[in-house]
């Protein structure tokens, strides 16, 4: 999978075969076939799924020591909008080239929504069990909306430069967490 990326990286979807995929692993065709007997649609689809896996990974790893919900989500869209742009693929998502890759994606759309959702629901039930949380608000669906804000900026910034701390920040705390928690720093 991770030659099926270079090779995406460089040519584009369309343009990948599983020789060239095969050629940049190392491989024989009949190896590749092995592993996806699906032959390309199945070897599209596994791969993009496991680099959005990667990202997410990424960014749990990333913000894992962070003490704060607020730091965690802002050190998460920062450090997220960073990897996109280094990505070809996560970057261009809606480049006509990669329209099979974000097909491939959508099967794994629910599962990734439901995995960002339970980090954050455990993350608030944290903030609720502390008393930070505003009367009212249940964990589960501020999770929901938390992580459709997240995917939502992530994938369209509206102006926000998500590059800057401060300016994310500003975003968490207004945007984001401003109906959920009791207070937010100043």
């Amino acid at each position: 999978m991770a030659a099926a990326i270079r090779c995406v990286e460089r040519t584009g979807v369309r343009a990948v075969s599983l020789e060239d995929v095969a050629g940049e692993a190392g491989v024989s065709r009949t190896t590749i076939y092995r592993y996806f007997p699906g032959g390309r649609p199945q070897l599209v689809s596994e791969t993009a799924t496991w680099e959005v896996g990667r990202f997410w990974r990424r960014l749990a790893l990333a913000v894992a020591d962070l003490p704060t919900l607020e730091d965690r989500l802002v050190a998460g869209l920062v450090i997220g909008t960073k990897l996109i742009r280094k990505s070809r693929i996560m970057a261009n998502l809606m480049d006509p080239d990669l329209d099979e890759l974000v097909s491939a994606l959508h099967p794994s759309e629910s599962l990734v929504h439901q995995v960002i959702r339970d980090y954050l629901r455990d993350l608030l039930e944290e903030e609720a069990a502390a008393g930070r949380l505003r009367d009212g608000v249940e964990p589960s669906e501020a999770a929901d909306y938390v992580t459709r804000m997240i995917l939502s900026y992530l994938g369209s910034p509206a102006g926000w430069d998500l590059t800057d701390r401060d300016q994310t920040r500003e975003l968490v705390r207004t945007q984001i967490l401003a109906g959920i928690v009791t207070t937010t720093p100043a």
